[in-house]
C-alpha cells in the first residue's frame, strides 16, 4: 500500500512537472532595457552674499533591465551611476496574483506619498518637496505588497516592510534587530476620467530613530541637519490631495513626523506643500495607480510641432516643534520655499526644465537663498 501511495505521488509529481515545463516552453521570456539621464546646472546665492555658487552635475543616471521570466513572475534591476558611484534602485522579483495583488521581494520605492510615488521623470520640478525628506530614501529593500485594483480600480493599497541598509552598499543591513520600516499607503480616485482626476491618499510609516537632513529643494546647496536627543523611534502620517482638470493640475500633501524619545521632549516636524501646473499647449498630466505619469505632447518636434510647454508653481514649508528648535539652535525655526518652473517637453521622452527657487529660512545675516536651476533630461 505504501509503495502504491508512493507511486501515485511520484506520478502526480511527474504530471505537474511536465505541465509546468510545457507552460514554460509556451511562454517567451521578456527583457526591456530602460534608462534616464538628468544633467543639471545650479546657480545659488544668498541675498547679502557677494558670490554665487555655480555648479553642474549628473543628477541622475539610471540603467535598468526589466521583464518576465514566467506569466506571473516579473523582475527589474535598476542601477544608478550618478556621481560615478553605483547604487541600487529597483531590484526585485515580483509575483503577480491577479485580484489578490502583487507580492515582491527586493528593493522598490516605498509607498510614502504622491510626490514619492511619481517618478523623477514625471515630477514638474527638479526636486521633490521638502517633506519627502522625512523618508530615509525613496527606495528600500524588503517585502512589498501592492494592489491597484481595489473597488474596480478606484482604490489602491500598498505596504512594505523594509530594512535600513544603504543603496550604495546594496541595502545590506547587518542589524535587523535594530528595527525595520513599516510603510502603508491607501489611495482613491473617485474621479478618474482621462484628463479629469480627483486623487485622495493617506500614508503611514513607523521607523527607527534617525537625524533629519535635507536641502531646500535644490540638490547642490547646504543641508539642514536636525538631531533628536535620546530618540527611540519615529512615526509619520501623511495626507494627499490632487486633481487635474484638462490642462490644469493641482496637488498638495501634509505630513507630520513624531520622534519618540526618552528625554520627555516634544519632537515633531510638520511639512506641507501646494502646487499647480498649467499646460500652455493643452496637454494634461496622466494618472494611473495612485501616481502621475508621462506627459505626451500633442505635437512633438519629430512631427512638425514645438512640443508641450508647462508652467508650474509650488509653495512648501517645513516647521519643527519648539523642543526640536531648542535642541538645534543653529537650525532654522521654519523654512519656506517658493519655486517657479517652466518645462518644455520636446517629445514624450525628452524634456528641458528651468526652476527659479527662493528659500526663506530666517537667516537675517545672509538673507534669502535664491537659485536658478536648468536641466536637460532624456529617458528611454
Amino acid at each position: 500500500m505504501r509503495k502504491l501511495n508512493l507511486f501515485i505521488v511520484m506520478l502526480l509529481s511527474l504530471i505537474w512537472v511536465t505541465n509546468v515545463t510545457a507552460q514554460e516552453k509556451k511562454f517567451k521570456k521578456t527583457v526591456k532595457i530602460n534608462g534616464r539621464i538628468q544633467y543639471d546646472y545650479e546657480f545659488l546665492k544668498r541675498d547679502k552674499a557677494d558670490e554665487w555658487f555655480n555648479g553642474n552635475e549628473f543628477r541622475r543616471v539610471h540603467l535598468s533591465a526589466a521583464g518576465k521570466v514566467s506569466p506571473h513572475l516579473k523582475y527589474k534591476v535598476e542601477v544608478s551611476f550618478a556621481h560615478a558611484q553605483i547604487g541600487f534602485r529597483d531590484v526585485y522579483l515580483k509575483y503577480t496574483a491577479g485580484k489578490l495583488g502583487n507580492f515582491a521581494v527586493g528593493s522598490m520605492a516605498e509607498p510614502t506619498g504622491l510626490a514619492m510615488a511619481t517618478s523623477s521623470k514625471y515630477i514638474p520640478f527638479f526636486e521633490r518637496p521638502m517633506l519627502t525628506s522625512m523618508q530615509n530614501f525613496r527606495w528600500a529593500s524588503g517585502l512589498h505588497y501592492e494592489n491597484f485594483g481595489l473597488f474596480d480600480g478606484k482604490a489602491t493599497l500598498q505596504m512594505a516592510l523594509t530594512n535600513n541598509g544603504a543603496s550604495a552598499e546594496g541595502f545590506k543591513d547587518k542589524h535587523l534587530e535594530a528595527g525595520n520600516n513599516f510603510v502603508a499607503r491607501i489611495t482613491s480616485a473617485p474621479v478618474n476620467d482621462g484628463a479629469k482626476v480627483l486623487h485622495l491618499g493617506l500614508n503611514y510609516a513607523s521607523r527607527p530613530a534617525k537625524d533629519l537632513k535635507f536641502r531646500p529643494e535644490n540638490h547642490m546647496g547646504e543641508k539642514y541637519h536636525y538631531t533628536f536627543d535620546a530618540a527611540t523611534g519615529r512615526k509619520e502620517l501623511g495626507f494627499e490631495l490632487a486633481g487635474t482638470f484638462n490642462n490644469i493640475s493641482l496637488q498638495g500633501e501634509y505630513k507630520t513626523e513624531n520622534v519618540a524619545n526618552d528625554a520627555d521632549k516634544d519632537y515633531n516636524i510638520s511639512g506641507y506643500y501646494v502646487m499647480g501646473s498649467f499646460f500652455l499647449t493643452g496637454e494634461h498630466r496622466p494618472y494611473k495607480h495612485g501616481a502621475f505619469g508621462r506627459v505626451k505632447p500633442k505635437k512633438d518636434i519629430d512631427n512638425g510641432g514645438y512640443g508641450a510647454f508647462e508652467l508650474a508653481v509650488r509653495y512648501s514649508n517645513m516647521t519643527p516643534s519648539q523642543d526640536v528648535i531648542d535642541g538645534n539652535p543653529a537650525m532654522p525655526e521654519t523654512i519656506n520655499n517658493l519655486t517657479f518652473g517652466l518645462n518644455w517637453y520636446l517629445t514624450s521622452h525628452v524634456r528641458m526644465m528651468y526652476n527659479y527657487v527662493v528659500t526663506d529660512d530666517g537667516n537675517d545675516v545672509l538673507g534669502n537663498l535664491s537659485g536658478h536651476l536648468i536641466r536637460v533630461q532624456i529617458d528611454f
